[in-house]
This record gives C-alpha cells, structure tokens and sequence, in this order.
C-alpha cells in the first residue's frame, strides 16, 4: 500500500525539508538499533538460572536482535533510496522518455515510502519483545530469590528446638474422661 502511495505522489515530493526530516528520523531509528542490542546481549548472563530459563531468555533475546537488525535494514533501504533520488541519473537514461523526470523518481519515493512504513511498523514489535525478555528475566530472578532463601533458611529441626511443645500438646482426650474428671 504504501509503495502504491510512493507512485502515486508527484515526483520531487520526498525532496527538500520533507527528505530531511525523513532522514533525521530514519537516523534517528538507527542509531537506537545497536545500543538496544547491545544492552540485549548483556542482558544474558548464566549465574544461578536454570537451563529452561536460560533457554526461554535465549530465545526472546535472538527475536529482539534479529527485529532489530531487520529494521536496521529498512532503514538502511529507505536511506538509499533517499540518496538515489538526490542523485543525478547517468547520461544515458536521458534519451528514454519520462524515465528520469517521472518513472525513476516515482519508483525511489515509492522504495523509500515504503521501506519508511514498514520501519515504523516493525519498530511496534520491538516494545513486546522486550516485555517479554524482561518477564523471563523476571522469572529468572525470582526464581534465584526464592533458591537463595531456601539456602539461607536453617533447618526444621532448628526451628522447632526454638519453639518446644507442652507435652500434653496435640494430644486427643475422650469427652467422656475430661467430664468424669471434672465431677
């Protein structure tokens, strides 16, 4: 859909403060990509986790990174379009009508058009993602919390040498005897 808009626009329109504003977002984009995935592999460390967990934060972190590296590469289309339409084209297309006064400038605002879309598009994953790489964390943690308590916590036996029991608790008397013995 929006490569059609990028055709359907009148060429020169991606040109000027337009172009520029679309590059210092684009630009913008990238340069969030790798300190986000770099704050992902870091995220990944071994000490106290289970296997599973290891695994299932493994997996969220490769989702993240490689959406990441793929939107990377939109940006990186849609910025090489903008290029190629700020360039001159060679000599020889010249002689071809309306292809480098229309057809070749409709067809780079429609790369960049579209490649621009499908970047905001994608960049809406990346907050799930990450959601999710934190709720394993999460998980993670609590579960290393709960193991370091249980470590931590003295023994039953301990507990209850601390707190002794009258003799006669818990034991089972017949209604019968305590009403004789009361009489």
């Amino acid at each position: 859909m929006a490569f059609i808009m990028g055709l359907a626009v009148s060429p020169g329109v991606i040109t000027g403060d337009t172009g520029r504003m679309l590059v210092t977002f684009l630009g913008l984009v990238s340069a969030s990509i790798l300190p986000t995935i770099s704050l992902l592999v870091n995220s990944m460390t071994a000490s106290g986790r289970s296997v599973l967990a290891i695994n299932e934060l493994n997996d969220e972190l490769q989702a993240g990174i490689d959406a990441l590296l793929q939107i990377f590469m939109y940006v990186a289309i849609a910025v090489a379009g903008l290029l190629s339409l700020s360039m001159s084209p060679p000599i020889l297309f010249f002689k071809v009508p309306h292809l480098t006064n229309d057809i070749l400038p409709r067809l780079g605002q429609a790369v960049v058009i579209a490649f621009s879309v499908i970047t905001v598009i994608k960049s809406g994953t990346i907050p799930a993602i990450l959601r999710r790489s934190l709720a394993v964390r999460h998980k993670i943690a609590a579960e290393e919390a709960r193991r370091k308590t249980l470590e931590k916590a003295p023994p039953q036996s301990a507990a209850q040498s601390s707190f002794p029991t009258h003799p006669d608790f818990g034991k089972v008397t017949d209604l019968e005897d305590v009403i004789r013995r009361g009489r």
